[in-house]
């Protein structure tokens, strides 16, 4: 791999990395490699075995839900009589309608949480130091400063120990424990809610709707910067993990591109990159879990849930379920689902790499 070239177009193409990193730095990281490449699971199948034996794949169902979704900020509802659209819920399901397929066909598949617990450790309060770090004191103290300080650092504390405590312990369980070949994180995007002339949020439908991929890269100068991020580059591009990711990537972005009949997604800052002779439905970010899991890593974004077009998709799939009755045809969350499946078969069955 020409690093250089890797590094200009993919890990850091707006920062100055050639002043926080060298090749040396990466050619003498060791990092521990235990997947497969999918030419070598596919090259190790008997003809007359199943369509995806060999392989072991991790599926990250994005964020909690539950209890924790407003913590989250992965929590809301349009009408008085909606169901709450809390995504960890939503790709929960589709985490495992995906297994399920998976399965049937000889995969190994190992979701990393089934339900709406978290995985973390630790307790809230471990994150108590931290957050007084962050959230300023009163200048002045009375019950009401001292009630509004309270509720600042327990608010601070709950969301380190739900979303970064969260994904620095999913990340932990892929590479010490379950080790797979490839993890794919599921995630339902959203758009910023729309502002009225004063400036205040407006809790109302917006009408843009597409979906897009994501894979390891883009960091900037001040995340270039730091010991652990600059150590975590040096890993993932040492490891080959690169080219694994962008083939995954590639698969999972056009199938689906396919599925949802979606548009790709755009990204207008410098905070993310489309990699060039790609699918335009594939972006590089320097996101937390991409960063810290070692092995391929794809996070995947489809839909807009607070579009004029999925939320009553949403609506429908979430009233059939709770109601008992037969789903919908084109359930947005089988839909959803039949992507990631393609996907992976354009991957890892016996057809692809020809």
């Amino acid at each position: 791999m020409d690093y250089a070239t890797e590094l200009n177009l993919r890990y850091a193409p707006y920062a100055d990395w050639e002043q926080h990193l060298t090749l040396e730095q990466i050619k003498a990281a060791e990092p521990e490699i235990w997947w497969r490449s999918p030419e070598a699971i596919r090259a190790s199948r008997s003809d007359s075995g199943e369509a995806l034996s060999g392989v072991h794949l991790a599926i990250d169902p994005g964020h909690i839900g539950g209890e924790w979704a407003a913590t989250e900020g992965r929590d809301f509802v349009i009408g008085p009589e909606d169901f709450r659209v809390r995504e960890g819920e939503l790709v929960l399901e589709v985490a495992r309608l995906v297994q399920a397929e998976l399965v049937e066909m000889g995969a190994e598949v190992t979701l990393l949480r089934n339900s709406a617990t978290p995985l973390n450790p630790k307790l809230p309060e471990a994150y108590l130091t931290a957050a007084t770090e962050r959230i300023e004191r009163p200048n002045e103290v009375s019950w009401a400063s001292l009630l509004d300080y309270a509720y600042a650092l327990k608010q601070a504390m709950n969301r380190m120990y739900a979303v970064a405590g969260e994904l620095e312990e999913r990340a932990r369980l892929v590479n010490e424990e379950i080790k797979p070949d490839a993890l794919l994180s599921l995630h339902i995007n959203a758009a910023p809610w729309p502002l009225d002339r004063d400036g205040a949020v407006k809790y109302s439908l917006v009408d843009s709707n597409h979906t897009h991929v994501l894979i390891f890269g883009c960091l900037s100068d001040a995340e270039l910067s730091s010991p652990r991020q600059k150590e975590q580059l040096a890993v993932k591009i040492a490891n080959g993990s690169a080219t694994i990711e962008r083939e995954l990537g590639q698969a999972l972005g056009l199938s689906l591109g396919k599925a949802t009949a979606l548009p790709a997604s755009k990204y207008n800052g410098k905070n993310a990159v489309q990699l060039a002779g790609h699918t335009p439905y594939l972006w590089t970010r320097n996101l937390m879990l991409l960063r810290y899991v070692e092995c391929p890593v794809v996070l995947l974004e489809p839909y807009i849930a607070n579009s004029k077009e999925s939320y009553p998709r949403i609506q429908e799939a979430l009233e059939r379920r709770h109601s008992g009755r037969p789903l919908a045809e084109g359930d947005i969350l089988v839909e959803y689902a039949q992507g990631v499946v393609a996907g992976v078969l354009d991957v890892y069955g016996p057809g692809a790499g020809h």
